[in-house]
Parts: C-alpha cells; sequence; structure tokens
C-alpha cells in the first residue's frame, strides 16, 4: 500500500495540506502505518506484519476538526502492539497473533482523562453534583485555578501584531505570570467571560514578540500560535524538523553492556518482569507509563504532594501502577529514589531538560550507574521542544506545542475563524499521543537491549508529535469532513477563551448523546476493587492479540497519587531471567580462565 497521501496546499493556512478525497479512517490507518513505519529507524518494514493489522471501526472520526488525531493515535497504538510481537518471540512465546486496534477507542482514548464513572456515576454526573470532590484527593490544582482570572489565564488572546495570538499559560502557578504582565488576581471579576476581557486587553497592549519576551525572561509558559509554515521557520522548528517522532539510540559514549534477556514468567504479556521508574506528572509522561504498564511493565511513579498535578488523571492514569511519594530536594530522598532505579529498567523523565539532571538524575548518571551494575538501562526523555534548539530547555504543556507547531492555528481556521485567530484541539491530543510515542520508543529500545546489549536514550516531544500530523504525507480532513463530523455530534462553539477542562466536558457530553461508543462493554474495563468505589469503569487498553493472555491489560486498579507507602517494585529485586543470565556468564568466565590455567602457552599468547 502507497504511503503517499495525495494532497493540495493552503485551504487551513499557510503550510496546511488538504486531501483531494476522504479515505475511512480504518483504511487510512494502515496507510499511515506503513508511512510511520517507513520514517522510523529500527522499526519493522515487513509489509506482510504491517497489513495484518486488523483496524475496525466507523468510517468518520469521532473528533473535532481537520487533523487525523484519531487514526494517527490508533496507529502509535499499532506500533506498540508489533514490537510486542517481536518481544514475545524473544521470550519464546508466540508471537501472540494478530493484533486489532479499534479506531473508535482510539479517539476515546484522547479523551481518557474525563472518560470514567464511579458506581454508576460518569464524570459528567460527579461534577455537576459534586460528588466528585467527595472521592477524588486534590493535589491543590483548584487552589491553582482558583478564581477566574487564575482560570482564564489558560486561554488564547489577541496581540497589538495583526494577524498573530498568543497562547498564555500561567501552568500550575498562574500567580507569576498575573505579576509579569501587572494583573491582580485578588480583583478576579465575577464570570470567566470577564475575566477573559481583562486578560484580552492586557494582550493587546503588547505584539506577539514583546508578550514572548516577557514569557522568556520571568521563564514562564506561552508560544505564539503559529501557522504551520511559520513554525517551521523558527530555529526551533528547523532543529525538530531533524529528528523523527520515534528516536531511540544506542550511548555509545560509555561502556557497553552484555544483552539482557527479557525476563520469563507466568504472565504473558510482553514486558511482564520490567522494571519502570516514573517520574512525571499532569498527562504524556504518565500516560506512557500507564501503557507500559498495561504491556506488563511494573512501573513505580514517583511524585510529591507538594506538586501541583492534574486531579482527574487519578481515575486512569494511575492504573497497574505503585504511586509513591518523594520528595527529592531532600539528600534522604534523593537516595531512596537511586536504590529504586539501581534495579531499574526503564526511567521515564516527565519533566523539561535539565531539571532532573540538576537532582543528580540525569542521563550521564544514569548511564553511570548501568555501567557499574552491568546492566544498561533505557532512559526516556519527554518534554514539549524536543532534544535540541532553542528552546529545547524552555517549560511547556499541551497547549503550548499546539500553538506552537500550528495546530491550534488550523483548529481556529476550520472552525471558521479568520487572521489567526487560534482554538485549542478539543482534548488533550498531543498528551497522549506522546504517551502512546513513548510507550513505542521504550519498547523498541528494550528489545534492542535484549538483542544487542547497552543503554538506550529516548526522546519524545509533544511538539514533534504535532508537527507530525501536520505533514502533508499525513494530510488533513477537508472543509466537507470537518462539517460532517460536525453534523453527527454536534459540538458546542469552541473558542479560544476555552479552557482545557471545559473542553474535556464538552467532548463527553457529545459522545454520550450522539454515539454508542459508551455501551461496547470491549471498550471498557471494569475495577470492583479501587480505592474509589465498588465499581471503577475507565478506557480498556488499546492493543488485542488474539491470545487474552498476552493481550494488555492493568492488573491494579488506578489509585490516587502518592496512594502507596512502600517504595518498591511488586517483583522482585532480581529477576529470574537476569539472574540466569548473570550465573551464565559468570560460568563462561570462569571455564575461559580454568582453560588459560591448563595451558600456560595460551595464556602467554593471550596477553600478547
Amino acid at each position: 500500500m502507497g504511503s503517499q497521501a495525495t494532497t493540495t496546499e493552503g485551504e487551513y493556512g499557510p503550510g496546511s495540506f488538504v486531501d483531494t478525497s476522504f479515505t475511512p479512517v480504518p483504511k487510512e490507518c494502515t496507510r499511515l502505518l506503513h508511512y510511520l513505519a517507513k520514517n522510523t529507524p529500527g522499526f519493522t518494514q515487513d509489509a506482510a506484519v504491517l497489513d495484518a493489522v486488523k483496524f475496525e471501526g466507523l468510517d468518520y472520526p469521532c473528533i473535532p476538526g481537520p487533523i487525523k488525531s484519531q487514526a494517527m493515535t490508533a496507529v502509535l497504538h499499532a506500533m506498540a502492539g508489533i514490537v510486542g510481537q517481536e518481544i514475545l518471540e524473544l521470550k519464546g512465546q508466540s508471537s501472540a497473533g494478530p493484533i486489532t486496534i479499534n479506531t473508535d477507542q482510539a479517539g476515546l482514548y484522547l479523551g481518557t482523562i474525563p472518560l470514567f464513572s464511579v458506581d454508576g456515576k460518569d464524570s459528567l454526573e460527579l461534577n455537576a453534583s459534586g460528588e466528585i470532590k467527595k472521592i477524588m484527593p486534590s493535589s491543590n490544582l483548584g487552589d491553582a485555578l482558583g478564581n477566574t482570572i487564575m482560570y482564564r489565564i489558560q486561554a488564547i488572546y489577541p496581540t497589538k501584531t495583526p494577524g498573530v495570538w498568543y497562547d498564555w499559560h500561567g501552568s500550575t502557578n498562574p500567580l507569576p505570570m498575573c505579576k509579569a504582565f501587572g494583573i491582580d488576581p485578588s480583583k478576579a471579576p465575577k464570570t470567566n467571560d470577564e475575566a477573559y476581557e481583562v486578560i484580552s486587553a492586557v494582550s493587546q497592549q503588547y505584539s506577539y514578540r514583546e508578550i514572548e519576551m516577557i514569557m522568556m525572561d520571568h521563564g514562564l509558559c506561552g508560544s505564539p500560535c503559529y501557522s504551520p509554515a511559520a513554525w517551521r521557520e523558527t530555529l526551533t522548528g528547523k532543529a525538530l524538523a531533524r529528528h523523527s517522532l520515534i528516536q531511540y539510540n544506542v550511548q555509545k559514549q560509555c561502556p557497553s553492556t552484555p544483552p539482557v534477556p527479557f525476563p520469563t514468567s507466568a504472565d504473558k504479556r510482553p514486558l511482564a518482569g520490567i522494571k519502570v521508574v516514573e517520574i512525571a506528572r499532569i498527562i504524556a509522561a504518565p500516560a506512557c507509563g500507564a501503557a507500559l504498564a498495561a504491556m506488563g511493565a511494573d512501573v513505580v511513579r514517583i511524585t510529591s504532594k507538594s506538586l501541583v498535578d492534574l486531579d482527574l488523571a487519578q481515575f486512569s492514569l494511575t492504573a497497574g501502577k505503585v504511586e509513591a511519594e518523594l520528595d527529592l530536594t531532600t539528600e534522604e530522598h534523593r537516595a531512596q529514589l537511586m536504590k529504586l532505579l539501581e534495579q531499574a529498567d526503564v526511567i521515564i523523565n516527565g519533566f523539561r531538560r535539565k531539571s532532573i539532571e540538576r537532582k543528580g538524575f540525569g542521563l550521564n548518571a544514569l548511564l553511570e550507574m548501568a555501567n557499574k551494575r552491568n546492566k544498561g538501562i533505557i532512559y526516556v526523555d519527554e518534554n514539549c521542544y524536543g532534544p535540541d534548539g532553542y528552546y529545547a530547555e524552555r517549560p511547556g504543556w499541551q497547549q503550548i506545542a499546539d500553538a506552537a507547531a500550528g495546530s491550534s492555528y488550523v483548529i481556529g481556521n476550520a472552525y471558521g475563524f479568520k487572521d489567526g485567530k487560534a482554538v485549542l484541539p478539543s482534548l488533550p491530543i498531543s498528551d497522549m499521543s506522546t504517551g502512546a510515542t513513548g510507550c513505542v520508543t521504550t519498547m523498541l529500545a528494550l528489545r534492542d537491549r535484549a538483542k544487542y546489549g547497552g543503554s538506550y536514550h529516548c526522546e519524545v516531544a509533544l511538539t514533534k508529535y504535532n508537527t507530525t500530523t501536520l505533514e502533508p504525507e499525513v494530510g488533513l480532513y477537508t472543509r466537507d469532513v470537518v462539517a460532517k463530523l460536525q453534523s453527527i455530534y454536534d459540538w458546542p462553539a469552541m473558542t479560544p477563551d476555552l479552557h482545557v477542562i471545559e473542553l474535556f466536558y464538552m467532548m463527553v457530553a457529545q459522545w454520550k448523546k450522539k454515539s454508542k461508543f459508551f455501551e461496547q462493554e470491549a471498550l471498557w474495563v471494569d475495577f470492583n476493587n479501587s480505592p474509589y468505589g465498588k465499581s471503577l469503569k475507565i478506557l480498556a487498553p488499546m492493543v488485542r492479540y488474539a491470545d487474552p493472555e498476552a493481550t494488555p491489560k492493568w492488573v491494579d486498579p488506578p489509585v490516587p497519587f502518592c496512594f502507596h507507602k512502600e517504595l518498591a517494585f511488586r517483583t522482585p529485586p532480581m529477576d529470574d531471567a537476569w539472574q540466569a543470565h548473570k550465573q551464565w556468564a559468570a560460568g563462561v568466565v570462569s571455564k575461559v580462565a580454568g582453560l588459560l590455567n591448563e595451558r600456560p602457552a595460551l595464556q602467554s599468547l593471550m596477553k600478547q
């Protein structure tokens, strides 16, 4: 199957590429799988393997706008499934049979955060009644967004520069941004609409370049809403374009470590026995950890009650994990983390570049640890802007990546807005999809460690995912298709002022009214042993093998942040496979030494 789309340029602004005809989502997924496989170093190029993936679902996507986020996400999960098959074969198991991906579920996956129900009541009902506050432990996000100004400081605003809008992001602490622009949050108006007008008036006093410099000077999060073409011309856009979406590299600057076979156990999932430490918060990196946990990995997530997090994520993205608390500002807790990492196969770092390095857990520190134990490590960096370039160390979130890459620009144009008026994508799409990208990347690195040895550095970036979906080879849906989707789901108007949480609930409400997704039991998993209630229903893992024992699943339910008191993996400190490998290697060394001792002439020759 050809992987090249037939597109025309410019429909949604400079650098946008629109399909000349519509292809149903399942069929389009097969094409995009071939395209991504072709452009992913280390991924299989076997067309028979790619074509064996069964994509099934409705013809039309369930996500508004022209970006093929649903199809792209389905493909990323299929890629994880394919690498999982390769890992199963390395373990001596069957390949688990054909892979099935439900493309409707891929659309729902992007809305994972609000897609849960507790004892039969979904997130909309729990939020409307106020019950959600009683069952959901708070990470103080509500305090961070405590009034209308602090809530609306996360929105897209016009600037003094004609045709350029700017995405303001107050992050998890809006006060520094308010201070930098002279906005007094104590004088917040009564309504969110009024707050938007207050901040809009301030924003329009500055050109977008002036706003950008203020943000940079104060270390704040924000981005102009570039068109796709304008982003590609920036220094960071050019730097990011040099990298593939799925990128991992063996670390040649350190001594090579031997191959590490995958553990074998009664658990038939691909990553059973693999130990992962996740140091992250909010969505993207936790989504990666949740996907690895479904694949069988033993994941310990490290966070702190002193850090604000996304409260709603506690109902889904903590599934299958140990949720532990450490304060990495203290020497005692840093020592505890390093002790845990000495047992780990993978570390996921969800903080911006250099941040975790300053606490002693950067790439080089972990490579040194891996060399000492003679067992390679997989180091996963997830961030906003990628591994290099002018903005590599700049803080950023999903909304910033959407604005920078051109996604918000394209969405706004597709909704009928002109003059660069931008609108966020309807869900944290780049967050969830970057999590899926991280899962594929990590699994490729683990596969290669088992085959060739060594340590690997994986790099995934929110903005890179966005730019990939805007490539001409991927293509965008036409305005007719966008209108068709609107006619099916009847979404309320989505505008620049809306917060991502408001968009969450808009999407869930219309899916409930206009689809039968919630009636399809195969798409969901129900836990009867969660801390939240007798029944907690969330979206099931995406990949389905023919062999149900190998199919990804979460053994343990989602739990609140910092829930577990013991900082430890669930599996033993040294798995049987690695212990057997070390014993075998020691035996080989012993035999070689014995032979040398028995043959002095050979010993002399070896010393020369």
